[in-house]
């Protein structure tokens, strides 16, 4: 059965953020923020619910509910830098752990290649014995589950079948872990215990990676076994991550030998493309041990949570039932609290990476686990700048020799330490992979600089290892956490054994070495170890143990060190939490009773808490960091939404519970001056700045705003420049005969969230906007949008309003305190095909302004924005160049059929992607690159700009510091008088207007030099062209058909530009 580590205080049950409901006729759309990347800025991604979340530049573009499921609910929220979006009738199975919140981790799934662009199916893990029917399903026997891939056209009926089903316990996403990159035998001992006679012979040591290359000289004959878990056609490595880490076990290289060279390898290919999917990894498991693999490896990882997922389940399952050591890297996030997952399971032995001086990599994810505070990682090995076997196909690592490359992180620490425990496993072969954890644990070399939530026991040492004859279990001495406050603390002990491997008795002297959170020798009786001395019989056991008593001392925090028993060293740890209360959160709804229907939401201003609330009984009571909060929480009762903020909530002794009253919750209502324009959008966002970082919870209604709508500020006003309200509505109206009419409205409220709110804006307060749409394909739907901003606020939702290619709108809009930003979107079959977004406008009551959108040339441009379109970052280098932006000067982003970014440093190449966007690493220093981007697009989908290539040359220099440097940038807009459907008279002589372009930031020089070429025959033969008063003058032929045009030239700092559209126009 899966499980859930935790401290032992209360938690909240998981729900919410804000709820948006969408209605039949309507799309919600958010705020665009940067710039889409030159691919299609948005992704689709279908949930398992079947409906389907646009992921734009820093949030949901748009929500569209699934046929039949309009006027269903959504909460989003944000977490650990990804967006959630769950819909209201998951999100009670969210809360009791029946659905895995990764399902609905938006962010997460683009990242994963589970957008619908990529895949037409949401792949699953699901535990138990479910009676529903799912199709092409594998079993999971590891784990006592089954994964299936639910189509997307279908994943509604199956989300709803799998719910219902009593033989399912949990629907996990079947999620992907990734690789865990970022003088070594002789640094762990290794030489030692060949000089013993020991290289790993007759032990079968199992490495679940991208594959390995079974026929580079240095693993000639070490691969017994292979399998490929993946949907990929082979089992080739093709990016070197696998052959390098078993060459690290099994190398029989002269020069760059490997820790156990006479081991064999079983070859489980897990992972493809960089990624691992968990039922690969999870049928690669069963099989290891199946193969009877002693040590397997695995050199990946992913964000661990408190559950106990299915990797972790299998680990330990197939740990006790097998014997097999699953030795695990820690992960790469650097951070305290990051092991990664499965490293994070109990049976692991978990892998942290050190440098040659055994100082901690800066990238080594370091403990304690999540939830439980247990000592993780167990274990340190080298990780930096390892060389072993570069792969035949292999494109990862820095170059050593022809046949050898240099790659750093736990990935390359974990196969250290399964090559030693392959040594030992050949020493002891009746040993289970609990002792030799257990061995190498008590024989690992620490750090007195380190702690152990950094090291775990310290460095693996085979020369001790492999000499060693008395180990301790447990392996380590995790004692947890103990809850404030401490002056009633009960001491905490844990039991540890002493085994005599040797043939004499052992008489052990036992001693604590520990440090407290300022780094200093823990207190005094803090820790304790009873007896002091033991005598170990040969072959024998002593049993001690171990207390923590958290009433010594005054300092909260993470004690950690090691029971030191001679040349047995036992990590030991354990936490004072720092000053928390069990705080309560009661929900009462509209009649006085405790609300049954509510989703909250509290995050810490001071403190990385998070927690979100939802309990039929209308009360939660979660353990929380004295601090400051920002709360939300949404009740809903019959007919009636509350929607309740209290943005300043202060945790201490004196204020332990909090009420959300529906009945402190007054109306919203926004009148439109159109009596017949209907409302379709509501929404309200509360930015609570606190040390200078705004926080902000948010609530949008999409489907008509209903009377019953009511909003509510708890708690104290604030200063106005702590706390801003964004409040926004959105109408529609239809005339018959006559241009739809838009009313959109974004007000600013400062000091507190509205209680209540009322206006009724009469048409002098507004301004109009008249826009133009240029052709698109008219079997699309095309969707108009507009967003407003308010100083201090974020840009609020939007409805997207269906237009007609060559057509028009008229939005009617306030301009109080409030700028605007305009999108239009044509919509495919599986969501966008290319979206404009504008920059924010200012307008003014009274006026009209006219707009355009989607009319050529399209092509490279820098609209502007704070955003950077090419930069660099210290010694990393982003480009992200628009290519395809509309004449209007629109940021433009859409899907291609095949994109290029590479760049070159002083002539040799850096590297190169298969999108229109890259980033690099680059050497140190000053040089002179040249950039080359292109994306071509389907000419079914696009008449123009069907492909769009640029080149530019400057010079750039390592970035000291945190700075960001925008580097010189120069692009040609070309903006003809085209008629509405991008075309202009054959025979005739069209002037084509020419705006040099730069980006704003940069040391850019004075364009000097410029050339306009045309070619009437895409591309494949050009012509120079005169270019006087600001224009390039062209002379169309006699027949139809398209003008392709291109741009080059100089700056006077030397910087250079090129760049072609190919159709930029066509000759009618």
């Amino acid at each position: 059965m899966l499980g859930l580590r935790t401290r032992g205080a209360p938690l909240g049950a998981a729900l919410a953020l804000g709820l948006v409901a969408t209605a039949a006729t309507g799309v919600a759309t958010a705020a665009p923020g940067a710039p889409p990347r030159a691919d299609a800025g948005q992704r689709t991604v279908t949930l398992i619910t079947g409906d389907q979340v646009v992921l734009g530049g820093t949030g949901v573009d748009a929500l569209r509910a699934a046929p039949g499921r309009e006027g269903i609910g959504f909460q989003t929220f944000r977490r650990d830098g990804g967006l959630h979006v769950v819909p209201q009738d998951a999100a009670r199975a969210v809360a009791e752990g029946r659905l895995d919140p990764r399902l609905f981790d938006v962010t997460g799934l683009v990242d994963a290649g589970y957008d619908d662009a990529h895949r037409d199916t949401v792949p699953l893990i699901v535990t138990g014995t479910p009676a529903t029917g799912l199709g092409a399903a594998t079993a999971l026997p590891a784990v006592g589950a089954t994964a299936a891939q639910v189509t997307k056209a279908e994943a509604n009926t199956a989300f709803r079948a799998l719910l219902a089903d009593p033989g399912v316990t949990r629907i996990w996403l079947d999620g992907v872990r990734r690789p865990t990159l970022d003088r070594s035998t002789a640094q762990i001992g290794a030489p030692a215990a060949w000089e013993a006679g020991y290289t790993g012979e007759g032990v079968k040591v199992a490495v679940l990676d991208g594959g390995v290359d079974g026929e580079h000289p240095d693993l000639k004959g070490r691969e017994v076994a292979e399998q490929n878990f993946t949907d990929a056609p082979d089992n080739v490595d093709h990016d070197g991550h696998g052959t390098h880490v078993a060459a690290t076990i099994a190398s029989n290289d002269a020069k760059y030998r490997g820790v156990a060279p006479g081991a064999a390898i079983l070859d489980g290919k897990v992972c493809r493309d960089g990624g691992c999917q968990e039922s690969w990894i999870l049928a690669g498991l069963q099989w290891a041990v199946d193969q009877g693999a002693d040590v397997v490896n695995l050199s990946l990882g992913g964000r661990d949570t408190p559950q106990v997922d299915p990797l972790e389940q299998a680990v330990n399952d197939l740990s006790a039932k097998t014997g097999a050591l699953f030795v695990i890297a820690a992960g790469n996030s650097g951070s305290p609290g990051t092991i990664g997952s499965p490293g994070s399971a109990d049976a692991a032995l978990t892998v942290g990476a050190v440098d040659r001086q055994d100082g901690i990599a800066p990238f080594s994810s370091r403990g304690p686990r999540t939830g439980d505070g247990a000592i993780k990682p167990d274990i340190t090995a080298p990780g930096v700048g390892i060389a072993a076997a570069k792969a035949s196909q292999g494109n990862l690592g820095t170059p050593v020799d022809d046949r050898h490359v240099a790659l750093s992180g736990t990935s390359m620490a974990t196969p250290h330490v399964a090559g030693a425990a392959a040594l030992l496993a050949q020493q002891h072969p009746d040993w289970t992979g609990a002792q030799l954890k257990a061995a190498l644990m008590a024989s690992a070399a620490p750090n007195p600089a380190l702690t152990a939530f950094d090291q775990g026991a310290g460095r693996v040492d085979l020369a001790r290892a492999v000499t060693a004859t008395v180990v301790s279990e447990p392996a380590s001495a995790g004692l947890g956490v103990q809850q404030w406050p401490h002056d009633d603390d009960t001491p905490l002990t844990k039991g540890v054994t002493y085994r005599n491997l040797g043939t004499e008795p052992v008489t052990l002297d036992l001693s604590v070495e520990a440090a407290g959170p300022d780094g200093e020798p823990a207190p005094a009786g803090l820790f304790t170890v009873t007896p002091a001395q033991v005598t170990v019989q040969a072959g024998g056991e002593a049993a001690v143990t171990v207390t923590a008593d958290t009433r010594v001392g005054t300092l909260d925090g993470a004690y950690s060190g090691a029971v030191v028993g001679g040349p047995v060293r036992t990590p030991l740890a354990v936490t004072r939490e720092a000053e928390s209360y069990d705080v309560v959160f009661e929900h009462v709804d509209t009649a006085g009773r405790p609300a049954a229907d509510y989703f909250g939401t509290v995050l810490g201003l001071d403190n990385p808490a998070y927690e979100l609330l939802g309990d039929p009984d209308g009360s939660v009571t979660v353990r929380l960091p004295r601090g400051e909060y920002t709360a939300r929480s949404v009740i809903a009762n019959g007919e009636q939404t509350s929607v309740l903020f209290q943005p300043a909530l202060t945790v201490d002794r004196d204020h332990t519970r909090f009420t959300f009253d529906a009945r402190a919750a007054k109306p919203f209502r926004v009148t439109p001056p159109n009596p017949g324009a209907v409302g379709v959008l509501a929404d309200v966002d509360v930015i609570r700045v606190f040390g200078g970082r705004p926080t902000t919870m948010g609530y949008a209604y999409l489907g008509g705003i209903p009377d019953d709508l009511t909003v509510g500020h708890l708690g104290p006003r604030l200063p106005d420049d702590e706390l801003t309200s964004a409040i926004g509505a959105q109408f529609r109206a239809e005339p018959a005969g006559g241009t739809p009419e838009n009313y959109r409205f974004r007000w600013a409220e400062r000091g507190a969230a509205p209680t209540g709110f009322t206006r009724a804006p009469a048409e002098r307060e507004l301004a109009e906007v008249r826009t133009s749409f240029g052709p698109g394909d008219p079997a699309a739907e095309h969707l108009h949008g507009g967003v407003g901003f308010v100083a201090g606020g974020t840009g609020g939702w939007a409805a997207l309003f269906p237009v007609t290619p060559g057509g028009g709108a008229v939005d009617h809009v306030n301009v109080d305190g409030t700028t605007w930003r305009w999108t239009k979107t044509e919509w495919g079959a599986s969501g966008p095909v290319v979206d404009y977004q504008s920059a924010e406008r200012t307008y003014r009551a009274g006026r009209t302004y006219r707009e355009r959108f989607g009319f050529p040339v399209f092509g490279p441009g820098l609209p502007d924005s704070p955003y950077v379109y090419l930069g660099r970052a210290g010694d990393r280098l982003v480009a992200q160049v628009p290519l395809v932006d509309d004449a209007a000067d629109n940021l433009g982003s859409s899907v291609y059929r095949s994109g290029r970014t590479a760049l070159h440093r002083d002539g040799e190449p850096v590297g190169e992607t298969a999108h229109p966007y890259g980033e690099f690493t680059v050497p140190p220093g000053a040089a002179d690159y040249r950039l080359e981007q292109e994306v071509v697009r389907d000419p079914a989908l696009f008449e123009f700009a069907t492909r769009v290539d640029g080149a530019w040359t400057f010079r750039s220099g390592t970035v000291p510091g945190d700075q960001v440097r925008r580097l010189p940038l120069s692009v040609v807009r070309f903006t003809p008088a085209l008629d509405a459907s991008g075309g202009t008279p054959a025979g005739r002589l069209l002037r084509v207007p020419l705006t040099v372009r730069q980006q704003g930031g940069a040391d850019n020089g004075r364009v000097r030099r410029l050339r306009v070429e045309v070619s009437f025959d895409d591309g494949r033969s050009w012509a120079a062209v005169p270019v006087a008063g600001g224009a390039a003058l062209i002379r169309n032929p006699n027949a139809a058909g398209y003008a392709s045009l291109r741009a080059s030239g100089a700056d006077s700092r030397g910087n250079t530009f090129r760049h072609t559209v190919i159709r930029a126009y066509k000759i009618r």
